[in-house]
């Protein structure tokens, strides 16, 4: 059966050079020095367990903090997400594990760059093994593999070496040198770097090239000036080139050089070798029989086009490819056009340039697949299509096939049939949708990473501006361009052309229109133009694909499969679905559950192609299915599934803000409260709060005869009353909330009616109406009792518990907090013990017992960040940074309170305007520090992420 290759699940850990951490190519972030360190000892590790102990020692050699095992944790915790950044909370990590006593580092194959460079090179060296034979005296011909033996293959050899060597980045662990730990493992590699090098040295030498390997092997010789190996070769290169006095000089500065620096002689090998040049020993010349080398690369013959401009963001790519063509025999890459497939292709096979060369078959213009085999006969300068097999039943070559698409089934059943002929044939094939051969291991080309993009862009406009180089802004605008054309090299360059007649900003704004704007005057009639280059996609579609991809194109963002099923209306959809992921026109995101996705190109082409009345149908179609979707998650969003329900919102956030804007736009104001009404929580704690306003402002103009259910109304009202809270916009709090009783009242709904109770209490306690808040407390703790909301009975003995607090009575209002803690926790309502953690803290603080305070609160911030509640979080940190104050650490308090302020600006909230004791906590910390160093304090604060805003705390915890 075919297999596939899933760049989008690969784990890489990079070692070679400054530790990196790739998900399907893309960096990861490891935050400072000490994260790192972690990481390094424990891959160093290999999969063994590494005590806790150990860990904190290697992290901290001189004089590990008090706090040591907690920031530890906490680096292990951050580790994790970098490593398993799609990993469910709660589901125990499968790659960095705790095992006994300490944890341990348990890799997928393959994931590590060191474990795959130590088998290339030992591949390497292997293909060089067989090439060792004997001179006069009993030493090896330059002792060395690769003088050209016939069981040797040093072409092959030199292939698998520069791969391997290609991988490092710099010198081993670089960013751990100063780790005693670390420098054996970095010394281990090093050596093995350096066998490398002098394997492929050997291959070259033995592949015929003596002038060039000589300069290269002076050089190494200068380097590593003790490695006999070296000296060897390069004494043998200077013969072969005819340098015979040279060649013995070399020998005799290796003599000294070794005598001077360790006081003993060379080995034998060096004093054979001198013998055999004084003697001229035939052994020693390149042999010229090479039975398991029939072509040297050097009279290998190959049509490939060399490119005339430089290949930019796809040597990952080109390794990768690389790797698989080394364990497959059939290679097959798939992409949108557009996407670069040929020219990876090309790019790939320029790196194979060994035995009997790579051929290109371009199949564009072919539309008849009975003459295919007579196009690559053709192509490889056979006589006649019968004599393809055997012809090549004895070549060792690579083919490539491009562009197969159109011919997909003609196409397999020729290559199964050659590769079946042809033992040492291989075959890279470049197709929209993959050939379904046996054996078939299919690589997805990707979109070029952003800064990639940039570069692309930037390498292409800078002849046509004069040799341009852009400024940060520039760069900002380019990126941001190259985002919205899908990281697509062909649009890329397109758009980059333009430079010439347009300023960037120009191209940007003209990027609506791109199927007109963007054209390259290619001779390919496929690539001159970025609409031909998608007609040519679209084209090969049946009239169901054709119908399910244009219908598609209402979904902003990604969509799920019961999405697609409501918006198109076909039951069917999952296999159409498979035939338009296949064919490269959706991409599959695989994350549990699995989404899909359009490219924006290829979206707006889709939306090209759909009629007004389809596309009407279309958009009513998708309010429906969003409508089902906020009914759903209203259910789902408060309960013990509230993690998933706020990652599927966030996934769906743009189908939502499109079905809303589309039902706004047509007057479905009906919709618009029913969709807001489940989606109000997510906005609520996720800090959208500008979204929220936007679309549940309408409930303040309907008027009671509109049909729209009064317990929908009252849950759009508390939604706005939660909005316009964190908005600071206490007025408005209030409208909405007797916009929300008023409906409660006209509603039979109980659970809505004991919601609606207990958010007025809730609001009422933090605005000082203690009574009003405890008897609306009361009857919704009775209402909620009675209808088994147990959500509402949480929240509402928080806002009784608050309204204590507020009356001054916070020993009264401690146990209300826990039991509203415990219900919360019971029914994993991560909101609602949230809250009551965070007023649990505030009472202790009001007793004075800012150490218990102070344990509630790295409780809750850390509820906060595992539950990505980014507003309740800031509350907390706010918070926390007054413990700091009162425990005598102002300057750090003034730090956070900076990062909270930032940080909140970025999502339009403000603790401080929120809540009046956060505003007074941060006047205090103000007030325990010299105008001058607060300012500094507050600055040091500002730009720092949530994860080093983590860390930092976690530091002292």
């Amino acid at each position: 059966m075919a297999g596939t290759y899933e760049p989008p699940d690969t784990l890489t850990v990079g070692v070679l050079g400054p530790l990196t951490v790739h998900h399907a190519g893309r960096p990861a972030a490891l935050g400072g020095p000490n994260p790192r360190a972690v990481l390094a000892r424990l891959v160093i590790a290999d999969g063994r367990m590494v005590p806790l102990d150990v860990l904190i020692e290697d992290v901290w050699p001189e004089a590990p903090p008090p706090s040591a095992q907690i920031t530890l944790q906490g680096y292990i915790s951050s580790l994790r997400r970098v490593l398993e950044p799609d990993r469910r909370a709660r589901r125990p990590a499968s790659i960095l594990v705790r095992q006994g006593p300490g944890y341990a580092l348990r890799l997928p194959p393959g994931a590590l760059d060191a474990s795959r460079f130590a088998e290339l090179a030992t591949a390497g060296h292997q293909l060089l093994a067989g090439a060792i034979r004997p001179v006069a005296g009993g030493a090896p011909a330059a002792g060395v593999h690769g003088t050209g033996d016939t069981t040797g293959d040093p072409a092959r050899a030199a292939e698998v070496l520069d791969r391997a060597l290609a991988m490092w980045r710099g010198p081993a662990f670089a960013d751990c040198a100063d780790r005693p730990f670390a420098l054996p493992e970095a010394n281990r590699l090093r050596e093995l770097q350096i066998g490398a090098t002098e394997d492929r040295l050997a291959a070259a030498l033995a592949l015929g090239s003596p002038d060039t390997a000589a300069a290269q092997l002076q050089a190494f010789t200068a380097e590593h000036p003790l490695r006999e190996r070296g000296w060897e070769l390069l004494a043998l290169a200077l013969y072969r080139a005819g340098r015979q006095g040279d060649a013995l000089a070399a020998l005799r500065t290796a003599r000294e050089r070794i005598a001077d620096e360790l006081g003993i002689d060379p080995g034998p090998a060096l004093a054979a070798l001198q013998h055999a040049i004084l003697r001229q020993d035939p052994a020693l010349l390149a042999p010229t029989n090479r039975a398991a080398v029939p072509v040297t690369p050097a009279q290998a013959a190959h049509n490939l086009p060399y490119p005339l401009s430089t290949l930019i963001g796809r040597g990952g790519q080109v390794a990768a490819v690389g790797e698989l063509l080394d364990r497959h025999r059939l290679v097959t890459l798939t992409g949108a056009g557009g996407m670069g497939k040929t020219r990876l292709a090309l790019a790939v096979a320029l790196d194979r340039t060994g035995g009997d060369g790579p051929w290109l078959v371009e199949l564009a213009g072919l539309h008849d697949g009975s003459l295919l085999a007579e196009t690559v006969a053709t192509a490889l300068g056979i006589a006649g299509a019968g004599a393809l097999p055997d012809v090549l039943r004895s070549r060792r070559l690579l083919l490539v096939l491009d562009n197969c698409e159109h011919l997909v089934d003609d196409v397999a059943r020729f290559v199964t049939r050659l590769l079946g002929a042809c033992p040492d044939v291989r075959v890279l094939a470049t197709s929209r949708e993959a050939l379904r051969a046996e054996g078939e291991q299919v690589y997805d080309v990707p979109p070029l990473a952003s800064a990639d993009a940039v570069e692309l862009f930037v390498d292409r406009a800078a002849p046509l501006r004069g040799g341009w180089r852009p400024d940060a802004a520039e760069r900002d605008l380019v990126a941001r361009l190259c985002a919205d054309l899908d990281g697509m090299p062909l649009a890329i360059e397109f758009a980059s052309a333009q430079c010439r007649v347009l300023s960037l900003r120009q191209i940007a704004e003209h990027l609506d229109d791109r199927f007109t704007l963007l054209r390259g005057g290619r001779g390919d009639s496929r690539h001159a133009t970025l609409l031909a280059a998608v007609d040519w996609s679209y084209d090969l579609l049946d009239a169901d694909e054709r119908e399910v991809f244009t219908a598609l194109a209402v979904f902003e963002g990604s969509f799920d499969l019961a999405g697609a099923r409501t918006v198109t209306g076909r039951p069917d959809i999952l296999a159409v679905l498979t035939e338009l992921v296949t064919k490269s026109l959706l991409v599959v995101e695989r994350r549990e559950p699995y989404r899909y996705r359009m490219l924006e190109t290829l979206r707006r082409y889709a939306a090209r192609r759909t009629g007004a009345a389809d596309r009407a149908r279309l958009v009513r179609n998708q309010i429906t299915w969003v409508r089902e979707l906020a009914a759903a998650a209203d259910g789902g969003l408060r309960g013990p599934d509230g993690t998933y329900w706020m990652r599927r919102m966030h996934a769906e956030s743009p189908n939502v803000r499109a079905a809303l804007t589309a039902a706004t736009d047509v007057g479905d104001l009906a919709s618009v409260l029913r969709i807001g009404a489940g989606a109000y929580w997510f906005w609520y704690r996720r800090g959208h709060i500008a979204e929220g306003l936007r679309f549940l402002e309408p409930v303040l103009h309907l008027d009671d005869d509109h049909a729209v259910d009064h317990a929908v109304r009252a849950q759009a009202a508390v939604g706005l009353a939660l909005l316009r809270y964190l908005d600071g916009a206490l007025d408005g709090v209030a409208k909405a909330l007797w916009l929300a009783a008023r409906h409660a009242e006209l509603t039979t709904d109980g659970p809505v009616r004991a919601l609606v109770l207990a958010t007025m209490s809730y609001f009422e306690s933090f605005a000082g109406a203690v009574e009003p808040a405890r008897e609306h407390g009361r009857q919704a703790l009775d209402l909620a009792r009675r209808t088994g909301a147990r959500v509402t009975v949480a929240e509402a003995l928080m806002s009784l518990g608050s309204a204590e607090l507020r009356a001054g009575r916070p020993d009264l209002a401690v146990p209300l907090l826990a039991d509203g803690l415990a219900e919360a926790d019971e029914i994993s309502h991560t909101w609602a013990a949230v809250s009551c953690l965070w007023l649990l803290a505030k009472a202790e603080l009001s007793r004075g017992e800012a150490t218990v305070a102070r344990a509630w609160l790295v409780r809750m911030i850390e509820l906060t960040y595992a539950s990505e509640d980014a507003t309740s979080w800031l509350v907390g940190v706010a918070t926390y940074a007054y413990v700091r104050c009162r425990t005598g650490d102002p300057a750090g308090a003034a730090e956070l309170c900076g990062s909270v302020r930032w940080l909140g600006d970025r999502i339009g909230y403000s603790p401080e305007a929120m809540d009046p004791d956060l505003a007074g906590y941060a006047a205090e910390i103000a007030g325990h520090l010299p105008p001058v160093r607060h300012a500094a304090a507050l600055e040091r604060g500002r730009g720092r992420s949530q994860e080093e805003v983590m860390a930092r705390m976690r530091r002292s915890w």
